[in-house]
């Protein structure tokens, strides 16, 4: 990752502390989502989530190294519209933005992902999931943020992955918590 971009994260993580409605993930969780992207070679990545572009960023600049490409869903068009610049500023165009309700425009999606990344509504985390399955390929890893933070919130979700017979699942201490799901079949 080059400086610029390095500064530019730097730059969101204070933004994100200071402004109310920007929550990012952490640097650590942003390293940990680099290093996943990397080991599973994902190539086609869905993020539902996007704020102001934070963890795109990471996962943009991971994915490109395995050619591949970062979906966002949002629905507050101030956070596109802000996300877009800073995609723009990291010299990302890996990055396709949807702006609209996640719920809605999961199911309009073509193709199929290897990577998904849960961080919008949290008690919608289980039907942004159940919307996504589909389209996600065997061995296709699912990393869900704020597990440990908001973690009664998100227990419909949590049951669910943790207890699914085609899938494997792990809570991973890190940021706010992270729960790491691999989809076997």
């Amino acid at each position: 990752m080059n400086e610029s971009t390095k500064r530019l994260l730097n730059e969101l993580e204070v933004f994100g502390r200071k402004h109310d409605g920007y929550w990012n993930i952490s640097p650590d969780t942003g390293e940990f989502f680099y290093i996943l992207v990397l080991i599973s070679k994902a190539k086609n990545i869905l993020e539902v989530g996007t704020s102001n572009g934070y963890s795109a960023i990471w996962l943009a600049e991971a994915v490109k190294q395995n050619n591949g490409k970062v979906t966002t869903i949002d629905i507050a068009k101030h956070k596109i519209k802000m996300a877009a610049e800073n995609f723009k500023r990291a010299k990302l165009s890996n990055i396709k933005i949807v702006h609209g309700d996640a719920l809605e425009e999961i199911p309009k999606l073509k193709g199929k992902f290897d990577f998904l990344f849960l961080d919008a509504l949290k008690e919608d985390y289980i039907n942004y999931f159940k919307l996504a399955y589909p389209k996600l390929t065997k061995n296709a890893v699912i990393v869900a943020d704020n597990a440990i933070m908001f973690e009664k919130y998100m227990e419909d979700y949590l049951i669910y992955v943790r207890n699914h017979k085609n899938l494997r699942s792990v809570l991973v201490p890190i940021g706010s918590g992270v729960e790491f799901t691999l989809k076997l079949k």
